[in-house]
């Protein structure tokens, strides 16, 4: 066993020696880069060239004519809107209630209520416009078994 494993790694030598290119047997080549021409500059013809101040100027109108992206951006309606349920007092039908909606794939959520310490108010959204809540309020009416909810502004 000791002899083929002495046997393989000398051939394996010879091999790496036979077969790896020799320099002896390699052909040195040069190549030549040929140097690029230098510029020519004419300097009698940059000394003919005059410069003259500017005493003519024209005058810019830089009145603006645009509407300011403030006006534009005063218009849009940048407020979230929430789809009030009701408020519960019992922890296991708010949980009942917001469960309904998340399977529904209404993302929804409590909040306590300013007025009554003790209610829980279930609300559903955000959505991004009142016309969204008006889309889906027979649907969102239907899933909490009541007749109309309350739509209002959202500001997280």
């Amino acid at each position: 066993m000791l002899g083929i494993f002495i046997a393989i790694t000398v051939l394996i030598w010879f091999l790496l020696f036979a077969l790896s290119p020799q320099p002896k047997y390699q052909r040195n080549s040069n190549i030549n880069i040929p140097k690029l021409p230098e510029p020519v500059i004419n300097h009698e013809q940059l000394q003919k060239i005059e410069y003259k101040e500017v005493d003519n100027y024209f005058e810019v109108d830089t009145q603006d004519t645009l509407p300011s992206a403030k006006e534009r951006v005063d218009k849009i309606d940048f407020n979230l809107y929430v789809y009030k349920i009701g408020a519960f007092g019992s922890s296991a039908t708010v949980s009942k209630v917001v469960k309904s909606f998340n399977d529904a794939g209404f993302p929804s959520f409590t909040q306590r209520n300013k007025s009554n310490e003790n209610l829980t108010n279930v609300l559903v959204g955000p959505f991004a416009s009142k016309q969204d809540i008006k889309d889906n309020q027979n649907t969102l009416n239907q899933i909490a078994g009541i007749e109309a909810g309350e739509v209002l502004t959202w500001n997280p």
